[in-house]
């Protein structure tokens, strides 16, 4: 995060740097989000996961993750974490069931970096760990909660995806999420 001072005078904070800009201006920054909600497990599961990043079995790049998100629109039936979480095994890569949209956030085009696996619904190859908690999503209707903030966090490409590990959104109550990633494709 950066701190700016408007023409206006007012001071914001903004999930803006150097490195991000140098990033894009390189062409090696990609964006992808679920175009349909995805239903996740209760808990920490190999299965369902809300979205995947994974960097395949024998890529010679590194995943460098910017940013990570979730909303969820439908009211969960319990109260639900929302976890940030990586797995691998370093042995196999996650089974997809369908492919996410990936775009170049310099060019625009539809692009899915070589070594990159993304996926809008997959298995992994076993249950990752939580390495942060994004928000928690409660069991109101969003007529009763009328404005929802996505959960996020800004990593800065601070969190490396190594060859056959994965990064991806879980809930410890079952729940429907849609998530988004930026990331950045580097070699290793």
């Amino acid at each position: 995060m950066a701190t700016e001072v408007a023409i206006t005078g007012k001071v914001s904070v903004v999930p803006y740097s150097a490195a991000f800009d140098a990033a894009v201006e390189r062409g090696n920054v990609y964006v992808t989000a679920n175009q349909t909600t995805v239903t996740t497990q209760a808990g920490l599961s190999s299965t369902t996961p809300a979205l995947t990043l994974a960097n395949l079995m024998g890529s010679t790049k590194r995943v460098r993750l910017w940013y990570a998100s979730a909303v969820g629109l439908v009211a969960a039936a319990a109260g639900a974490a929302v976890w940030a979480t990586m797995g691998g095994t370093g042995v196999s890569n996650p089974t997809t069931t369908t492919d996410a949209t990936v775009r170049n956030m310099k060019t625009g085009a539809i692009a899915v970096p070589q070594g990159v696996g993304v996926y809008s619904v997959a298995t992994l190859p076993a249950a990752p760990v939580a390495i942060g908690v994004l928000g928690a999503q409660l069991t109101g209707a969003i007529t009763t909660v009328p404005v929802v903030a996505p959960f996020e966090r800004w990593y800065n490409g601070a969190l490396w995806l190594a060859a056959g590990y994965n990064f991806s959104i879980q809930t410890s109550t079952a729940s429907t999420l849609f998530c988004e990633y930026i990331f950045e494709v580097v070699d290793a």
